[in-house]
């Protein structure tokens, strides 16, 4: 399954339960959309970590990393390669 796809699932069913919200656009801005808030972004940290076996820096902790399900599954599939 896509990193992209398992991402959406994800907050969807963790992190928006509630909402109505059933999809998310892979460039939807998540933060500004109020779709994750900060909690919610430590929780899709952790989800990353155990998932994907990557260990986030700090440095990768930045707004623009965590934008949109798609900027996400890029810095996913950086950290696995490199």
């Amino acid at each position: 399954m896509a990193v992209v796809v398992e991402l959406e699932q994800f907050v969807i069913g963790e992190l928006t339960q509630g909402s109505g919200i059933e999809t998310i656009d892979p460039e939807e801005n998540l933060l500004a959309n109020g779709i994750i808030d900060s909690h919610g972004l430590m929780e899709l940290v952790s989800f990353i970590e155990t998932r994907y076996g990557v260990k986030l820096a700090d440095e990768d902790l930045t707004p623009e990393n965590f934008e949109s399900l798609a900027t996400v599954g890029a810095l996913v599939s950086a950290r696995r390669t490199g």
